[in-house]
């Protein structure tokens, strides 16, 4: 099967590989779409970062060169042996996330805090950007009728974003900041706006997406190049806002 494989800094390969083999607890996935990550940019431009370069990962025992794409929907094609939840046919996305299972964290459900955290697509086993993938029962989720497969490929960085709401506590009516309109920025505005604040406001240098902020749900978008985002912030909301959520991942903006 024809897959992208990482090499090196600028160095990524589409090659034949062995088509992998169903295994017990198991689903073999068809994709359909693949998302291009933020992560898997800076791989190819500043790598290895996540990518097991010189010890082979703890989980999959593999190292570079190795399969990327983690953002991805596809169509259950071979079930392994255990599996229940799923049959063939199925239209599916997945939760990249790889862990053992045995540490306090995993122990307690917060597996995204795994000891031996890796994730498909970047750490081995397997990858999206391929024509099958293997991918564990639990960590597949079934597509809904009305959903295309491209919208399912958004469901893992649109969780980030539900769950940065959720860890905020953000209540009905509170009035929120976002600083970032990038992809994640985008989708922090829109659930945001899904979980009742009365008034977003977004903040972005890009013209682009400053015009996507507004199409997306934001009420007010300000250019940092132009006015103090402080003074402006605490004047239009008679104060300050209830939540920030700071998405450019830039220093200057978190302080």
């Amino acid at each position: 099967m024809k897959a992208a494989r990482w090499y090196g800094v600028k160095d990524v390969r589409v090659e034949e590989i062995p088509e992998q083999q169903v295994k017990p607890g198991m689903v073999k996935i068809r994709v359909e779409w693949c998302g291009i990550c933020g992560t898997d940019l800076h791989e190819y431009l500043a790598g290895p970062i996540f990518l097991p370069s010189k010890e082979p990962h703890p989980l999959t025992n593999e190292k570079v060169p190795l399969v990327l794409g983690h953002e991805f929907a596809g169509e259950i094609v071979e079930i392994g042996e255990s599996v229940t939840k799923f049959k063939v046919g199925d239209r599916v996305t997945v939760e990249p996330i790889l862990n053992c299972g045995k540490c306090g964290a995993c122990r307690s459900g917060i597996y995204n805090l795994c000891e031996k955290l890796g994730f498909h697509g970047l750490a081995g086993g397997g990858g999206g950007f391929s024509e099958y993938t293997l991918v564990k029962e639990n960590m597949v989720h079934k597509l809904p009728d009305q959903m295309s497969y491209e919208q399912g490929v958004m469901v893992e960085p649109a969780a980030v974003a539900v769950h940065a709401i959720r860890q905020s506590k953000l209540q009905v009516g509170d009035k929120v900041a976002v600083f970032g309109a990038g992809p994640i920025g985008l989708l922090t505005i829109q659930a945001a706006k899904a979980a009742g604040a009365s008034q977003i406001i977004a903040i972005e240098l890009s013209v682009e997406r400053r015009e996507f902020a507004q199409k997306v749900g934001a009420d007010i978008v300000l250019d940092p190049k132009s006015v103090d985002v402080v003074k402006e912030i605490q004047t239009l909301t008679n104060g300050g806002v209830d939540v920030s959520f700071e998405v450019a991942g830039v220093e200057r903006v978190l302080n």
